[in-house]
């Protein structure tokens, strides 16, 4: 059993446990407290997050069982980057989710992340492409991180790399 494996299995426990937890919350006979809503509202949407990390982490797996050479360690280039960058991207969201919203300032793990985003993306866009996936994983992170509305210099850049790779390739 990979690593991987193991560990999309013991995430789907933890994350089994959460729920058990709620639907008792939510079917109990104990008296409404004050609170109790809102907090088992918010252990269901970190649950929600637990499960779409879960089917990442399984998607993964089901991915490399198809060729033995994905494995995660073996990834080098843009494919690795991109999965640090992810990686970086889904700690960050799950961060700002668990912050109460009436907090002001914010935590000086938000920033590490924040710069660790910015370094992976500025490696994937100076990064130029051996490898037909290094191209297309370049063209993905432009899409995931513009999501459709920002634009920066890093994403001509990581586009240009990729024409060049084209070009030279034909």
């Amino acid at each position: 059993m990979t690593t991987s494996l193991a560990s999309a299995i013991t995430n789907a426990y933890d994350l089994s446990s959460i729920l058990r937890v709620c639907v008792r919350s939510l079917e109990g006979d104990a008296p409404e407290q004050p609170g109790d809503g809102a907090a088992t509202a918010h252990t269901v949407k970190l649950a929600g997050n637990m499960v779409g990390d879960l089917i990442s982490t399984l998607e993964l797996v089901e991915l490399r069982g198809e060729g033995p050479d994905q494995d995660a360690s073996l990834r080098t280039g843009a494919v690795a980057l991109l999965d640090q960058w992810k990686a970086a991207r889904r700690s960050r969201d799950a961060l700002m989710q668990l912050l109460p919203t009436e907090q002001e300032a914010e935590p000086a793990d938000l920033g590490t992340l924040d710069v660790t985003i910015e370094r992976l993306a500025e490696q994937i866009s100076c990064h130029q492409p051996q490898l037909d996936e290094d191209a297309a994983t370049m063209l993905e992170w432009c899409v995931e991180d513009c999501a459709g509305e920002l634009l920066c210099e890093q994403y001509p850049r990581a586009q240009k790399a990729v024409i060049e790779y084209l070009r030279t390739k034909a």
